[in-house]
């Protein structure tokens, strides 16, 4: 072996050996460049409470997670049909709920969507249901070995003076975290109701989840304030009926209280505000928006178009709206009310993770509904397993309630 020639390395070897050594000199640059920069952001961001608590958030496990979709159908009896689709011209006000070659191939379509689409979360609320039994056996035969239904029927009457076919629905999932406990109404106007639904957690500390399944009325009226007025003072009906299940539920135990569905309004309504700023709650969205803007990566404050309504106006009205309420706690202090704002409701890992929509088809042949599905995930680590860990957790009052039931401020339009 000591007797083979030893090689000499060629021009090109060389030449490629020293292209090789500036490369890592090059990039050894580079990447402290780049270290300089991260460090000088890091020395930008202002340290306190806010960003510490957010910076030390624990990760939860999937298992954690709870989703609420908000779906508003377009009921059949609502759905005009354009006058190609029927003969004669004698002004009347067809729907797609007068004939079964009309209603029911949408009515397929939408129960394949719900099965398919929406079968990951654990609460589906639905608006505008169809109470006509033969479109309820049709959806349930698609949905039945998923979810649980409870429906209310809205009071009143419809077209021809006959009873009203229409309502709302909430769907509980078979397999997920939560088991349906009853369903009752509150009337929010006439002929409009909310439906308010209890849940119970399955496993853990078996805390309860009480739901307002709103449709709030459209601002038809000429006077823009007045829309706005009787929309808040709806939604403050629906608040109080959750608050009172609430409290009657729970007593000292900590529950989750949700208010979604279709509120004909944007989220800078007075609806919308009201819920936030008189009772508490959240708008899903504005705070996962706000959770996009402390990662310096932009942010939203809408969804996006979530309804096509009959006058051909693009809007945003589809929202969930949450609190968590535990009656021992406080909130960090210094910072409560600007953690709660991001969806962040404890300093156990409660929190909001997302809001979003799924883009289905608006309009034309092949709509499915003139609303969009609004889904929201929520991260909500049992009590017991915090202790485990070493943590105290501690959540806000919830508002306390005017004793007054009788006349509202929002009543004075």
């Amino acid at each position: 072996r000591h007797d083979l020639p030893i090689s000499t390395p060629t021009a090109s070897t060389v030449a490629a050996r020293a292209n090789r050594r500036e490369g890592h000199k090059a990039h050894s640059i580079m990447t402290s460049a780049m270290e300089r920069r991260r460090c000088r952001r890091r020395q930008r961001r202002p340290v306190g409470t806010l960003i510490a608590i957010l910076t030390t958030a624990p990760s939860l496990p999937p298992a954690f997670a709870l989703t609420i979709t908000t779906f508003n159908m377009l009921a059949s009896v609502h759905r005009s049909m354009p006058s190609e689709r029927h003969s004669g011209n004698d002004g009347e006000d067809w729907r797609e709920s007068d004939r079964i070659e009309w209603w029911k191939p949408r009515a397929e379509q939408v129960a394949r969507f719900v099965a398919d689409e929406l079968c990951s979360s654990d609460v589906v609320l639905l608006q505008e249901w169809w109470t006509r039994p033969e479109f309820e056996d049709l959806f349930d035969s698609y949905t039945r070995h998923l979810f649980h239904r409870v429906s209310e029927r809205r009071p009143g009457t419809a077209r021809g003076g006959m009873e009203r076919e229409d309502g709302m629905a909430v769907l509980v999932k078979r397999t997920g975290k939560l088991k349906l406990g009853k369903s009752t109404f509150v009337q929010t106007g006439p002929q409009r109701i909310a439906q308010i639904v209890t849940c119970r957690e399955k496993e853990g500390d078996e805390r309860h989840v009480v739901i307002g399944n709103a449709h709030l009325s459209f601002p038809g009226g000429p006077c823009s304030i007045a829309n706005e007025r009787r929309q808040a003072y709806e939604a403050h009906i629906v608040a109080r009926a959750v608050a009172r299940e609430g409290r009657h539920l729970s007593l000292d135990e900590s529950h989750l209280e949700l208010i979604a569905g279709d509120f004909n309004s944007n989220s800078c309504a007075l609806a919308v505000q009201s819920l936030e700023q008189r009772y508490g709650f959240v708008n899903c969205m504005s705070a996962s928006a706000l959770q996009t803007q402390s990662a310096s990566i932009g942010g939203r404050t809408e969804l996006g178009v979530t309804h096509l309504n009959h006058l051909g106006q693009q809007v945003c009205v589809d929202h969930v709206m949450a609190r968590f309420i535990h009656q021992e706690g406080g909130v960090p202090e210094g910072c409560g009310e600007a953690l709660q704002k991001m969806g962040y409701f404890d300093n156990g890992g409660t929190r909001i993770l997302n809001c979003r929509k799924q883009n289905i088809c608006l309009d034309g042949d092949k709509i499915l509904s003139d609303h969009r599905p609004v889904t929201a995930q929520f991260a909500w680590p049992s009590r017991s397993s915090a202790r485990r860990n070493g943590q105290t957790v501690t959540t806000p009052h919830p508002p306390s309630l005017d004793s007054n039931t009788t006349l509202h401020f929002l009543q004075s339009y």
